[in-house]
């Protein structure tokens, strides 16, 4: 056993010392830091940031590193904490390791400026960083400030910025559009028109990147339209995803298309080079042998005849049917289903198919009735407070702060009548600040929970209170009997300790006068405690935070109500918005109706 102990002792001596974990408080190697790096990683900025804090709040004047304050902005910046992270990243200075990571988090600031509309500030940020920009975050930086010159109405400045990268195929697709954009509102509409054709035809997989090409296509075939280019506008729009989310506007475009001026089909060279080879576009829903089958069948029209039109203008409407019957069957609240509920009748009412044409109109009729009533219930569920609640439900635990996105909607009619504005950031912002909000909500409330079940716990091992007028003391109790004769040799009997139960301010002087007796018993007191007022010990400790919680649960509270407030007047008036739009084509459908007999009354012809 001996020879055990001996040879473990000198292993542990032969242990250089350079192996023993020294650090810095605050530094890389710093428990609180290395910490702090992992909840970042894992998305969880508040609990980041709170474990960086108890270092300053430890020692307030203790000198940090950079390497902490540059986790504390991370973690405070992606939690939301925009102030502190500004301050601390305009204070850092760059260097040769950490240049590139500091830049993008400086264009992560400005972009967090930019969603929350502070166009200023997010310029400023950025031209800030110009002169000490690597190379490497030139893309993000150059997209970012393009986009807020873009929102800023700055045009000029805007394509200026997006055009200085020499290697525009480097370029996100994102960009390119804006670049196309910005010429076209600066009045170089050739270039632009010319930048967003290249953008509609790109070749890709990525989600993002096809919603930009679709966006480009639909642009670009609005603009022919505008211009009464029919042709030219029917082979973009037929680039465009026949489900995507600017699906509907492009079925609408390429039917109007069909039959603008200039809307006869194309030579089957230019429409086929124009056409994307993915089976998913709008053009294969023109795939041959798809017009041979009755098309007015399709579109619920019985014994069509077109007394008004021409060879052409039948081939026209026939293959304006074919996207439009497609549109008809999709969901009543989206504006361009309305229309095309409209252009329907319309068309054929001009054309001489009255019969037909009426029948349409009483279809849209109640479709449009059906969908203002769902939209008066949509906007009755908002008001209850249903919406709010079920779309933070699911991840009201999450600490991802900026980084959280509203993926998972729940099933619920007002949510799905509300997609558009949920994607949008003047709908994301409030939702997150209400649900950061929340989650500092039952954080206080938790912390307040666990002191006051820590306070209990404390005073039940304690035993009864004391009360602050008595004082504890710890003495030698007095011998009460008759002293006796000690004998010399013999030690004299034990003294025996004990707490007394209640001490006076006048035990003090009782004590204090007597002076000692040789030989009497040694009384031993206690200092006079301190004031309750200047005694901070753990207990009295709590009892100061949950008094600053008391404080805070009010404020937290308010603030997630006038969220929620703003949420649900976004919402309101989104739908409000979509009732008017749908308000107005239900008039313009019953005018049409009572224009039709009108005319069967008078016997009239249109």
């Amino acid at each position: 056993m001996i020879r055990s102990i001996l040879c473990a002792t000198l292993l542990t001596a032969s242990i250089p010392a350079l192996a023993i974990d020294r650090y810095e408080p605050g530094s890389a190697n710093d428990p609180h830091v290395r910490a702090a790096e992992f909840l970042i990683g894992d998305q969880r900025y508040f609990s980041a940031s709170t474990e960086l804090l108890q270092l300053i709040g430890e020692k307030p004047d203790r000198q940090l590193s950079k390497v902490y304050f540059r986790r504390l902005a991370d973690a405070t910046l992606n939690f939301g904490v925009e102030q502190r992270a500004s301050t601390i990243y305009r204070e850092l200075v760059p260097e040769p390791t950490t240049a590139l990571s500091l830049a993008r988090a400086r264009i992560q600031l400005a972009e967090f400026d930019y969603q929350r509309g502070k166009l200023a500030e997010a310029i400023a940020e950025l031209e800030a960083l110009k002169p000490q920009l690597p190379k490497q975050a030139t893309l993000e930086w150059q997209d970012l400030l393009g986009r807020a010159l873009l929102a800023q109405g700055r045009y000029k400045e805007a394509a200026a910025v997006l055009a200085e990268l020499k290697d525009a195929g480097l370029q996100r697709a994102l960009t390119r559009y804006n670049y196309g954009v910005a010429l076209i509102k600066d009045g170089r509409i050739p270039q632009g028109l010319s930048v967003l054709d290249k953008v509609g035809q790109i070749a890709a997989d990525d989600p993002d990147e096809l919603a930009v090409r679709d966006k480009a296509n639909l642009a670009l075939g609005y603009h022919f339209l505008r211009n009464q280019q029919g042709g030219s506008a029917v082979g973009v729009l037929q680039r465009v995803r026949s489900d995507g989310p600017l699906s509907n506007r492009a079925l609408l475009g390429l039917g109007w298309a069909y039959l603008a001026p200039g809307g006869k089909s194309q030579k089957a060279g230019d429409e086929g080079a124009s056409i994307s080879k993915t089976l998913s576009t709008i053009g294969v829903l023109l795939r041959p042998g798809f017009l041979d089958n009755d098309i007015y069948k399709r579109a619920g029209l019985q014994s069509v005849k077109l007394t008004k039109a021409s060879a052409d203008e039948e081939a026209a409407l026939k293959r304006a049917l074919v996207p439009w019957v497609e549109l008809a069957t999709r969901d009543t609240i989206d504006p361009a289903v309305q229309e095309v509920l409209l252009a329907i009748p319309f068309t054929l009412d001009k054309l001489g198919a009255h019969l037909q044409s009426e029948a349409f109109y009483q279809r849209a009729i109640d479709a449009l009735t059906a969908a203002r009533r769902r939209l008066d219930e949509s906007a009755a569920y908002v008001r209850s407070g249903r919406m709010i609640s079920t779309m933070v439900r699911r991840t009201q635990n999450v600490e991802s702060g900026w980084d959280w996105e509203l993926k998972d909607l729940p099933d619920a009619q007002e949510t799905y009548y509300l997609q558009r504005l949920i994607a949008e950031n003047r709908f994301q912002e409030p939702l997150k600040n209400y649900r950061d909000a929340l989650l500092l909500k039952r954080n206080l409330e938790a912390w307040k929970d666990r002191m006051s079940d820590a306070q209990a716990g404390w005073l039940a091992r304690k035993g009864p209170a004391v009360s602050t007028e008595q004082l504890l003391s710890l003495q030698i109790s007095k011998q009460k009997e008759t002293p006796k004769v000690t004998t010399p040799g013999v030690p004299p009997p034990p003294v025996s300790l004990r707490l007394s139960e209640t001490l006076s301010p006048a035990d003090f002087a009782t004590v204090s006068a007597t002076p000692p007796v040789i030989g009497s018993p040694i009384i031993l007191l206690a200092a006079k405690a301190p004031a309750s007022a200047a005694f901070s010990g753990v207990y009295e400790r709590m009892n100061v935070l949950k008094l600053r919680i008391d404080e805070l649960l009010p404020r937290v509270d308010t603030t997630a109500k006038a969220q929620g407030k703003l949420i649900e007047k976004l919402a309101l008036d989104n739908l409000a918005d979509q009732r008017r739009y749908t308000e107005k084509y239900l008039i313009e459908a019953r005018f049409s109706m009572a224009r039709i007999y009108d005319r069967q009354l008078k016997g009239a012809t249109p």
